[in-house]
């Protein structure tokens, strides 16, 4: 399936969003006189197609980068870009639920994964993340549990509003940065330099914590 066919699909989906499900995708109007795909596997389709939607949707962030440039802050870009993705994914609420319950239903855990820390990932790299050590991962990690903490929250709940998204970011990123103000206070070297003082071989025995 060439890029063109895939985009296609993709646009007469998201349009059409409450007449398919991922599992019967042939069923789909787009598929009634095109004979290409005769002899493919529902399954097989529906994979390529939500791979091409979340590869375009990681790729969309990319038109933010001029928009946040004259930010300083690298902590208000990253809140800039999730909240521009979550509003993105609001839009296409229903569309989003039937391919991650697809997903689920097919046991693609690791593709839902996959697409939480690729999508985190670009936005570190548009909001100017330099890191090559252990925080390139952990800049990712805490960004995409942040990420798809909110977009479960938001697909599960049908009261959820996009007024919504700003306060969960907020909070979520306050809870970061207190972790993060935490960790700095810790002087790790000297706790580990204690560590090796300490003699691990004594008998003493007290009443513990």
């Amino acid at each position: 399936m060439n890029k063109l066919e895939k985009r296609k699909i993709l646009n007469f989906l998201l349009k059409n969003t409450d007449q398919f499900s991922f599992s019967e995708i042939k069923r789909a109007k787009i598929f009634e006189k095109n004979k290409t795909y005769r002899y493919s596997q529902d399954k097989e389709i529906s994979e390529i197609i939500i791979a091409y939607f979340f590869e375009q949707n990681i790729e969309n962030l990319r038109s933010q980068s001029v928009k946040i440039k004259e930010i300083k802050s690298i902590t208000l870009k990253i809140k800039n870009l999730l909240e521009y993705q979550l509003q993105h994914d609001f839009e296409k609420k229903q569309f989003l639920k039937k391919v991650f319950l697809f997903l689920i239903t097919e046991k693609k855990f690791s593709q839902m994964l996959d697409y939480f820390f690729k999508a985190s990932s670009m936005m570190w790299k548009i909001a100017g993340d330099t890191s090559d050590d252990i925080n390139y991962y952990t800049k990712r990690i805490i960004l995409s549990s942040v990420y798809s903490k909110i977009f479960i929250k938001m697909m599960s709940c049908s009261a959820y509003d996009q007024k919504d998204i700003i306060k969960d970011i907020d909070n979520s990123l306050d809870k970061v940065r207190k972790f993060n103000d935490f960790k700095s206070k810790l002087n790790l070297s000297n706790i580990f330099a204690g560590l090796k003082n300490f003699d691990f071989t004594s008998k003493k025995t007290g009443r513990g914590f």
